[in-house]
């Protein structure tokens, strides 16, 4: 087999791959290895679907969004040996809480020092510990009003980490060794993106909160926080291969990461729109 790749592809032990594939290779590679773990543990999850029991944690968060309850209780059914751990070691879901929020600032920093392709690893691990508190709170009994209030605004903090993190990586290029500084029109655009994508944000967060003290509730729009961290995080840890690609075809290496704040922005808001007119209605309703 080994002999047909080598034979079909012209290439043998003493003739190995060229610096630029090699960039390739390795830009792919930690993604190659996540990718072979995840294929057969999904193959696996998917066999035993029909057996499982829905959760309660899982079915908390549902809501009309492209992430079903299959992906989303595939995920806790993958997390479940760090779940198991930090019972083991008797930590407190406030404590994950507090971790993941940490976490979401570093990988803020990571953002602004332009290392995407990392960032979008500790994205992941961040998000998945902010999923686990909830969890370790109903199996072992700690669910509090309080917790849940410190993880709603931990979530707010997490988010405008990573957001601000990214802007600041189209910031913080602009500056010379000299001390001037001149902004690009496409990190221009970038800084004006993020700073309305944190409008988003914040107010499909803030619509939410007053439409629950107002007595009305609702899980309409689709871009909401998982949503955010599944599309940001999926393309980061495969942004180093993209920007090889672009810096190939003469593309502006940020296009990637430009287009997919682009499609978050608007999505978060019109969901943030959508969200507040649901309530509305709901609300004028009720006081009839």
């Amino acid at each position: 087999m080994c002999g047909v790749i080598f034979k079909k592809t012209n290439r043998s032990w003493n003739n190995p791959m060229n610096p630029n594939e090699m960039e390739v290779y390795y830009s792919l590679l930690p993604l190659i290895i996540i990718l072979e773990i995840v294929t057969i543990s999904f193959s696996y999850y998917a066999a035993t679907w029909g057996r499982r029991k829905k959760s309660e944690e899982a079915l908390s968060r549902l809501h009309k969004s492209f992430i079903g309850i299959f992906f989303v209780e595939y995920w806790y059914w993958v997390s479940r040996p760090a779940l198991i751990f930090f019972k083991f070691i008797k930590i407190t879901p406030n404590g994950i809480t507090a971790i993941s929020i940490v976490l979401s600032f570093i990988t803020g920093v990571i953002y602004a020092f332009g290392w995407i392709g990392p960032g979008g690893w500790m994205l992941i691990v961040s998000a998945t510990l902010d999923m686990l508190d909830g969890a370790l709170a109903r199996e072992t009994g700690q669910t509090t009003k309080s917790g849940a209030f410190f993880d709603s605004c931990g979530d707010r903090y997490s988010d405008s980490f990573v957001f601000i993190g990214i802007g600041a990586y189209f910031l913080s290029k602009n500056f010379s060794p000299s001390g001037s500084f001149t902004l690009s029109q496409t990190d221009f655009l970038g800084v004006i993106v993020i700073m309305l994508l944190i409008l988003g944000a914040s107010a499909m967060s803030y619509v939410k909160a007053r439409g629950d003290v107002a007595g009305a509730s609702t899980k309409r729009g689709l871009m909401q926080r998982p949503e955010r961290v599944m599309m940001l995080s999926a393309y980061c840890v495969l942004d180093p291969f993209f920007r090889i690609v672009f810096q190939r075809y003469n593309i502006n290496s940020d296009a990637g990461i430009l287009t997919i704040i682009i499609i978050m922005t608007l999505l978060v808001n019109i969901s943030a729109v959508s969200r507040m007119v649901d309530l509305f209605k709901i609300i004028r309703n009720m006081e009839k």
